[in-house]
C-alpha cells in the first residue's frame, strides 16, 4: 500500500480481511474507464454477485488475462464502517453492500458542511464525506425506509423526498409496504419531482402506522404545504392504502398546476383520494379511486382550471365519484368508470365552464343520493348540476357555463335520472348517450331533471340539446327513457323555451292576440291592438285597470291529442309603458307565476312552463301587474310549444 496510515478506510477493510488497490494500480487495471471514474462519472449501481462482476468486468475493464480480480480495486464496504473511518483516499471507489442500500461511494475531500442523510452522502466520525455515485432515480430504502409493513418509515421517506426536491430527481419507491406516522410534506415553493413506484397492481404501498387511528387520521399521505403554486409534479405506479380511514386525503394540495396523477390507485381514505385546488392543466390519468369513504376526487379550492380525468376507475366511494366543490374553468371526464358511488357520479356546485364528460361508463350510482334543499328533495343521479355557493342549496346564483355530456354508457339502478340541472347558464348537451338496465326491475329513467326553488330563485337551462340517446335493443322493454323531468312547475323560472330536443315537433299552438279573451277574471280592462310593432310583428295592448283580468286562450286536449302528458311552454314579448307596470303569465293549473315590477321599459321575454294533463282544457294568458290604471303593457309574439320544440329567433333571444 502507497500510505502508512492505519487509519485508511482502505486499510480498515484490509483489518476485515478485504482486499483493497493503490490508486496506481487502480488506474492501470481501469484503463480509459479508469480515466473516466477519475474524472468524476457515474458507476451504475447494481446489487446482485453476478450482475456485479458483470459491471465490474465491463466499467472497470478487467482484461481475459487475469490481471486481477474485483476486490482488487473495488473497496467491498457497509455503511458502519464508512462512519467509522477517519482517513480516506478520494481515488478510492468503496462498494456498500448493505441489504437495499447498495451501492458506489466516492469520498469528497472538498467537502466538509454537508450533512448524513444516510442515501446519498454518508458522514463518518471524523467527518469525511463519503458521496453516492449514482445516475436516474433516488432510492427511497437508500435513505434507511425499510418497508416491512411494521417499520416507521415516515422519517426516512420525508428525507428522500427533501433531497429528490433539493436535486430536482426522481424517487423511486421500490415494492415494499411503507408505513408513516405523519404526512410526507412536499415543499411547493421546491424542485419538482416525481414520485415513482412500481405498479398499483404489484405493490408499492404507503399505509399508515399502527399508532394511527381512524378517529385522529392524518391529513394527508402526501400533503402540499401550499406555499406557493406547485408547479410540474408527477405521483405514479403508487398505492395509498388509507386503513379504514386513518388518511383524511391520500394527495392533498390547495395550489398546482401542470401535474401529472398517473396509474396510481388511492382507497380507503375518509374524506377523498385526492384534494385538488387552484390551478391548471392537471391530469388525473389511468388511475383507480375505489372503496373511500368520502368521495374520489375533490375540489379544495377554487379555480380549478383544465382539470383533465382520464380512463379513470372511480368505483364504490361512499361520497361521490368527483366532488367538484369549487369553481373551475374547463373540467373534463373521458373514458372514465364512474360505478356504485353511494351519492352520485359527478357533481358540481359552483361556477365550471365548460363541463366535458364523454365516453364515460356510469352504473348503479345514487344508492343514498344526495339531499338538496330550498326545497328539500333527494337527488339519485349520476351527474348532478347545481350552479351554488351555498351547501345543499338549489339556486341560480352561479350558473354553470358550458355542459356537454355525450356519448356515454349508463347502467341504470338505483338512479333515478342520468342528469340533474338545476344551473347550465350557457349551454346544457345530452346526446348520443345508451342506457341499459342493471339489475333492476322495468324502470321508467328520466334523461334530465331539473326544476325551479321555491324560494324563487330558479334554475337556469339554456340551450338545452338532448338528441341521439337510446335503450340498448335488448332492453327496450325493460326501460322507459324520458326525456324530462321538470320540477316546481309553479314557481318555474326556467329558460327551457330555448330548448332543443330531438323528436319534438315544432308548430306554434298559440293563436294570435286578436283572438285572445279572458280566461281569468281579476280585475277588468281591455286587450286591443296597437299603432306600434315589435320588430316589424303585431302589438297589442293591456290596459283599462291597474290589474287587468289575464286574457289569453284555451287549449282542449281532444282537439290536440299530441300535447297530452308533455311539457309545454308559454311565452311573451312585453313591454311596460311605465317602470310601476310589470306582467305574469298565466295557466289553469298552476296559476300566475310572481314577476315583479319591471326596472325600464324595455321588451322582456315572460315564460311559463307547465305539464299538460292526459284530457282536458287548460287555458294560458298574460296579465297586466301596475300601480296605476293608466299605464299599458304592450304585447307581442306569444308562443305554446311543447318543451324543446325549436322556435324563432326573436323567442330564442
Amino acid at each position: 500500500m502507497e500510505t502508512n496510515n492505519r487509519t485508511d478506510v482502505t486499510l480498515v477493510m484490509e483489518e476485515q480481511g478485504e482486499q483493497a488497490m493503490s490508486r496506481r494500480k487502480l488506474l492501470k487495471s481501469l484503463g480509459i474507464a479508469g480515466a473516466a471514474l477519475a474524472a468524476g462519472s457515474l458507476i451504475t449501481q447494481r446489487t446482485d454477485a453476478a450482475a456485479f462482476e458483470s459491471v465490474t468486468g465491463s466499467v472497470y475493464g478487467l482484461a481475459e488475462d487475469g490481471c486481477c480480480s474485483p476486490d482488487e480495486f473495488v473497496i467491498n464496504t457497509t455503511i458502519a464502517v464508512l462512519r467509522a473511518a477517519t482517513a480516506a483516499n478520494p481515488d478510492h471507489v468503496h462498494f456498500v453492500r448493505d441489504l437495499a442500500q447498495e451501492g458506489h461511494f466516492r469520498y469528497d475531500s472538498s467537502d466538509t458542511t454537508t450533512a448524513d442523510n444516510t442515501g446519498t452522502v454518508l458522514v463518518s466520525a471524523s467527518g469525511l464525506r463519503f458521496k453516492r455515485l449514482y445516475s436516474g432515480a433516488l432510492n427511497a430504502k437508500w435513505f434507511g425506509a425499510k418497508g416491512d409493513g411494521v417499520s416507521d418509515d415516515t422519517a426516512a421517506l420525508q428525507k428522500a423526498v427533501d433531497i429528490a426536491q433539493d436535486r430536482g430527481d426522481t424517487l423511486y419507491l421500490p415494492t415494499a409496504d411503507y408505513m408513516i406516522s405523519a404526512p410526507i410534506v412536499i415543499g411547493a415553493s421546491k424542485r419538482s419531482i416525481r414520485i415513482v413506484g412500481d405498479g398499483y397492481h404489484k405493490g408499492s404501498w404507503i399505509r399508515a402506522h399502527s399508532s394511527i387511528t381512524p378517529a385522529a387520521p392524518l391529513k394527508a399521505a402526501f400533503l402540499f404545504d401550499d406555499s406557493k403554486v406547485a408547479e410540474r409534479f408527477e405521483f405514479s405506479d403508487i398505492v395509498i392504502q388509507g386503513e379504514t380511514g386513518k388518511f383524511e386525503y391520500g394527495i392533498y394540495t390547495k395550489k398546482i398546476s401542470h401535474s401529472l396523477f398517473r396509474r396510481i390507485r388511492v382507497v380507503q381514505t375518509k374524506v377523498a383520494a385526492i384534494g385538488i385546488g387552484y390551478g391548471w392543466c392537471n391530469d388525473i390519468e389511468t388511475c383507480e379511486l375505489s372503496f373511500n369513504f368520502g368521495d374520489g376526487i375533490f375540489f379544495t379550492a377554487d379555480n380549478v382550471n383544465m382539470l383533465n380525468v382520464v380512463n379513470t376507475k372511480l368505483f364504490s366511494n361512499d361520497g361521490f365519484a368527483a366532488n367538484l366543490a369549487n369553481s373551475s374553468l374547463t373540467v373534463r371526464f373521458n373514458g372514465c368508470s364512474i360505478e356504485k358511488n353511494k351519492v352520485g357520479g359527478i357533481y358540481t356546485k359552483m361556477l365550471n365552464t365548460p363541463l366535458d364528460i364523454s365516453d364515460c361508463y356510469f352504473e348503479d350510482n345514487g344508492s343514498v343520493g344526495y339531499q338538496l334543499q330550498n326545497p328539500n328533495r333527494l337527488i339519485r343521479s349520476c351527474i348532478i348540476i347545481n350552479g351554488n355557493t351555498a351547501p345543499n342549496i338549489i339556486a341560480n346564483a352561479y350558473p354553470t357555463g358550458a355542459v356537454r355530456i355525450t356519448n356515454n354508457i349508463v347502467s341504470v339502478s338505483s338512479d333515478e335520472s342520468f342528469v340533474a340541472c338545476y344551473s347550465a347558464g350557457s349551454s346544457l348537451e345530452i346526446g348520443n348517450n345508451t342506457f341499459v338496465r342493471y339489475k333492476t326491475p322495468a324502470v321508467t329513467y328520466s334523461l334530465l331533471r331539473t326544476g325551479t326553488s321555491k324560494t324563487g330563485l330558479g334554475a337556469k337551462v339554456n340551450n338545452l340539446r338532448i338528441y341521439g340517446n337510446g335503450v340498448w335493443e335488448n332492453h327496450k322493454t325493460a326501460m322507459t327513457l324520458k326525456t324530462l323531468w321538470i320540477e316546481d312547475l309553479g314557481q318555474a323560472t326556467t329558460l327551457l323555451h330555448s330548448a332543443w330536443l330531438q323528436g319534438v315537433p315544432e308548430p306554434n299552438y298559440a293563436p294570435a292576440p286578436s283572438t285572445f279573451t279572458s280566461v281569468f277574471s281579476g280585475g277588468g280592462g281591455a286587450i286591443a291592438p296597437s299603432a306600434t310593432k315589435f320588430n316589424g310583428n303585431d302589438v297589442y295592448e293591456l290596459s283599462g285597470a291597474a290589474n287587468t283580468d289575464v286574457f289569453g286562450f284555451s287549449i282542449n286536449l281532444a282537439d290536440y291529442p299530441r300535447l297530452a302528458g308533455k311539457y309545454v311552454y308559454i311565452a311573451f314579448y312585453a313591454r311596460a309603458s311605465a317602470a310601476s307596470t310589470g306582467a305574469v303569465a298565466y295557466t289553469s293549473q298552476l296559476s300566475m307565476n310572481t314577476t315583479a315590477y319591471t326596472p325600464d321599459t324595455n321588451w322582456r321575454l315572460i315564460s311559463y312552463v307547465d305539464l299538460m294533463p292526459a284530457s282536458g282544457t287548460v287555458s294560458f294568458g298574460l296579465r297586466k301587474i301596475s300601480a296605476s290604471a293608466g299605464s299599458i303593457l304592450y304585447v307581442s309574439l306569444p308562443v305554446l310549444k311543447e318543451v324543446g320544440a325549436a322556435t324563432n329567433s326573436f323567442i330564442e333571444g
